[in-house]
C-alpha cells in the first residue's frame, strides 16, 4: 500500500528538480496537494471502497501491484516533462512531434493499464466497487495533474 506514496513522492521531487532550473517555480499549493494526497491516498481509496475484511485481504495486494505499474507510466510522463522543459524554447518541429507522440503513447498505456486492472479487480470486488475505485483514482489523479500543469509553462 506504500507504493502509491513512494511513486507520488518521486513525482513531486522530480518536478521540483526539473521545473526549478527552467525558471518556473513549483508553487506551495502544488507541494501541499502532493503531500496531502500522498499521505492519505490509500485511506481515501479505502474509504471510498468501504471494503469488508475478505475484500480488503484480496484487494490491497493487487492494488499495490497495480500502483507499481501506474508508477512506471508516471515515470514515462516525468521523463517527457523533463525533456519538454529542457528544450521547450529550442525544440525542433520533429522533437515537438516526438514529444507529442510519446505523450499520447503514455496516455494510451495508462488507459490500457486501467482496462487490464479493471478486469483483475472485478475478480475480487463487486462491480460497483470497481467503478468507484476508478472514479476515485481519476479524481485524485486529476487533482494532481491540475497542480502539475499550473507549474509547467506552455510551449514557446
Amino acid at each position: 500500500m506504500k507504493a502509491k506514496t513512494i511513486v507520488l513522492a518521486l513525482v513531486l521531487m522530480t518536478l521540483v528538480v526539473v521545473v526549478a532550473p527552467s525558471h518556473a517555480q513549483v508553487r506551495d499549493e502544488t507541494v501541499l496537494t502532493w503531500e496531502v494526497l500522498t499521505e492519505n491516498w490509500n485511506d481515501l481509496i479505502g474509504g471510498v471502497l468501504d471494503l469488508n475484511d475478505e475484500e480488503a485481504a484480496a484487494f490491497w495486494p493487487l492494488y499495490e501491484t497495480y500502483m507499481s505499474e501506474v508508477g512506471a507510466v508516471w515515470q514515462q510522463r516525468i521523463a517527457l516533462i523533463r525533456q519538454y522543459l529542457a528544450h521547450r524554447t529550442t525544440m525542433s518541429a520533429d522533437e515537438a512531434r516526438q514529444i507529442l507522440a510519446d505523450s499520447m503513447l503514455a496516455r494510451k498505456k495508462r488507459v490500457e493499464l486501467d482496462i487490464k486492472w479493471s478486469d483483475i479487480f472485478d475478480d475480487v470486488l463487486p462491480p460497483q466497487k470497481v467503478v468507484r475505485l476508478f472514479q476515485a483514482e481519476n479524481k485524485l489523479e486529476t487533482m494532481m495533474a491540475m497542480e502539475i500543469v499550473r507549474d509547467v509553462p506552455l510551449f514557446q
